[in-house]
């Protein structure tokens, strides 16, 4: 009795992690912590996201041959990117962060970005000018198709980056 006692226990621990894992709480080895950021995602995209794209566009202009510190920098800003998905889509301080956060169409376009990253360092790692070229051409679609939909006039609260 005692070991069918312990086996439907066990069964239930089971079950009701199975369930929550359903439910879109963190799997095996990650922790939830419930967060919202004390800035904007316009600030986001203008702090972070804009100047590391601008970066990876000018390094894949066919016209200059990156040096190996540029491509060094083309991997540091495709990591600023891949880094900055959490922000994009956990919302922030932004009058419309909370509703842009909660679309399909904002988390592919983030889904976008963040693929293009990834194709970015991988091009940066292997000094690969076409593969960057093609990266920061996926980059243009991913920004241009959300600003089109999300943020048709800049700059947007009036935030620019100075450089």
């Amino acid at each position: 009795m005692k070991v069918l006692g312990l086996a439907i226990a066990c069964s239930m621990t089971v079950l009701s992690c199975v369930a929550v894992t359903e439910q879109g709480a963190p799997g095996r080895g990650q922790v939830y912590v419930p967060y919202t950021p004390d800035v904007s995602i316009n600030e986001v995209m203008v702090a972070q996201i804009d100047h590391a794209s601008h970066f990876i566009w000018n390094a894949a202009n066919p016209d200059n041959l990156p040096s190996d510190l540029d491509w060094m920098e083309v991997e540091h800003h495709a990591i600023q990117l891949l880094s900055s998905r959490s922000a994009m889509t956990m919302g922030g301080a932004g009058v419309n962060d909370s509703m842009w956060v909660v679309q399909n169409s904002w988390r592919d376009y983030v889904n976008q970005m963040n693929d293009a990253s990834l194709e970015a360092l991988a091009a940066a790692k292997a000094r690969d000018l076409s593969a960057l070229t093609v990266a920061g051409n996926r980059l243009v679609e991913s920004c241009e198709g959300c600003h089109r939909q999300y943020k048709p006039s800049v700059p947007t609260e009036g935030l620019m980056h100075p450089h």
